[in-house]
């Protein structure tokens, strides 16, 4: 049954925090900024409404979790801080005398909300601070970063040494005497045996192949430990890009060429002040591409009608700019190669009379759809032939100056670029401050979707931060002990 705060406090209580509050902090801040009371609302499906015992209030808990972000604390350590915290006691609405939830209580009820729920409430926070007046959304900025799994990547032949340890385990759990007569098939292939790795691999996978099959004709295939490694072992014999039993959603990716790393990535969308407006989590080999059309869709839903978007080089793909041109958003996103970039080369755009004009003043003759979108443009053989330009302009096997070029691109002058670069700067603060202040740099959970209730977790706590601030900065920055009095005897 869906438990209730009590909004009434004990005598006791407003005392004890009336004196013992500190005169100024951040979390009061916080508490005063963001109303956590829609919370009840978005979670009471999820409770029976006169059945069972009361529950501990949706708000709580997503406090406590909301705490735990905060001060970079893993569900035992808040619990413990909880016991003798006044101050966080207070902002998780527990009286002295209130029984505090267990940790796994917490990883429960996480889970139980599950990543739409998650997602539903930070949006439930972002039409909350528009309503206050605390964010602009005139930019849409977009960006990834890596999320380090929380488990440790395995070489192939390693995982399938693991697999085949792990399947003579499950058969010796439910048949000891066949798993003895399995146990050759388990064992590694000498690494001496082969100087080539890729035969050594060969011969690891069909001594995996072996020993499943022999499992497959025996009564202890049928057990359910051994059915579920079974598949986790399948699972690496089909999938390479599978490293790791312990989380066989993670996969390697590269935030550099240069700089690998086995984990998720998160992809956020911000505003120009840095707000956290849109959040989702792929595998850490999906390109940046991937998560774009789920930020601007989030936006989307939420009402948001940002008129341009900034992202890097990554995100420079003729699908994504005519999707964003459709949607009256216009693209500011850099061009992977230099030879596209007609501005830099001197060539501009003749709107009236929809023509190109290169450095030396010629005109383009025609232009024709291209098969990805924009328009192949078309010079006059007769211009390019005398052109002073023609050695640096034309490839040996061009008569004639042809570029490609998209209308979404037109955004991409100089001028407004530079500056929507520097907009782009907010969205790495703020991948750096969820990775310095709150843990976001390495999963806590395993699996993409426990990942995603982690960012979006943050999420939240970085936009509340924000908030507070924003909302502090519009009454003054004046604080003293008796308003942190006022707020605790409200």
């Amino acid at each position: 049954m869906l438990g209730r705060l009590d909004q009434q406090r004990n005598f006791f209580d407003e005392i004890l925090f009336n004196h013992m509050l500190p005169a100024d902090h951040p979390l009061l801040d916080i508490d005063r900024a963001v109303d956590f009371s829609f919370v009840e609302e978005e979670t009471a499906d999820r409770y029976s409404a006169d059945q069972g015992r009361p529950s501990y209030p949706p708000e709580q808990l997503v406090r406590i979790l909301f705490l735990a972000v905060w001060a970079n604390l893993s569900d035992v350590q808040v619990c413990q801080q909880l016991r003798y915290n006044v101050l966080y006691r207070y902002f998780c609405r527990l009286g002295w005398e209130d029984a505090i939830p267990d940790d796994t209580t917490l990883v429960r009820f996480r889970q139980r909300l599950g990543e739409a729920r998650w997602q539903r409430l930070l949006h439930r926070l972002v039409e909350q601070a528009r309503a206050k007046g605390c964010l602009k959304g005139r930019w849409l900025v977009m960006d990834s970063s890596p999320v380090v799994a929380h488990a440790a990547a395995r070489t192939r032949v390693q995982l399938l040494r693991e697999g085949r340890q792990r399947l003579l385990q499950a058969v010796r759990q439910a048949a000891p005497p066949v798993a003895k007569e399995l146990e050759a098939l388990a064992e590694p292939v000498p690494d001496a045996t082969y100087e080539d790795q890729d035969q050594l691999l060969q011969a690891e996978q069909e001594r995996t192949e072996a020993l499943l099959a022999a499992i497959t004709s025996r009564q202890a295939a049928k057990a359910p430990a051994v059915r579920r490694v079974r598949k986790q072992v399948e699972r690496v014999l089909k999938d390479e890009r599978v490293a790791s039993y312990a989380d066989p959603e993670a996969r390697w990716g590269h935030q550099r060429r240069e700089k690998p790393f086995f984990g998720y990535k998160m992809h956020l969308a911000t505003d120009e002040t840095g707000f956290v407006l849109a959040a989702t989590v792929t595998a850490g080999n999906a390109s940046d591409l991937e998560g774009a059309p789920a930020l601007v869709e989030q936006a989307r839903v939420q009402g948001l009608r940002p008129r341009r978007l900034v992202a890097d080089k990554a995100y420079d793909a003729t699908r994504l700019r005519e999707d964003l041109v459709r949607q009256g958003i216009r693209p500011y996103i850099p061009q992977r190669t230099q030879r596209q970039r007609l501005p830099k080369q001197g060539f501009t755009y003749d709107k009236r009379r929809r023509q190109w004009i290169c450095p030396e003043g010629h005109r383009s003759i025609g232009q024709s759809p291209h098969q990805r979108g924009g328009w192949l443009v078309y010079f006059s053989e007769r211009a390019c032939r005398g052109c002073p330009r023609a050695g640096r302009c034309l490839s040996r096997s061009q008569t004639r100056k042809v570029l490609y070029w998209h209308p979404g691109t037109e955004a991409n002058r100089p001028r407004g670029l530079k500056r929507a670069l520097r907009v782009r700067t907010v969205i790495e603060r703020t991948f750096g401050e969820a990775k310095q202040w709150h843990g976001l740099g390495r999963s806590r959970y395993r699996g993409r979707e426990r990942t995603a209730i982690q960012v979006l977790l943050t999420c939240l706590v970085l936009n509340a931060k924000k908030m507070a601030r924003r909302l502090q900065d519009a009454r003054g920055s004046g604080h003293g002990k008796r308003r942190a009095m006022e707020w605790a005897a409200a």
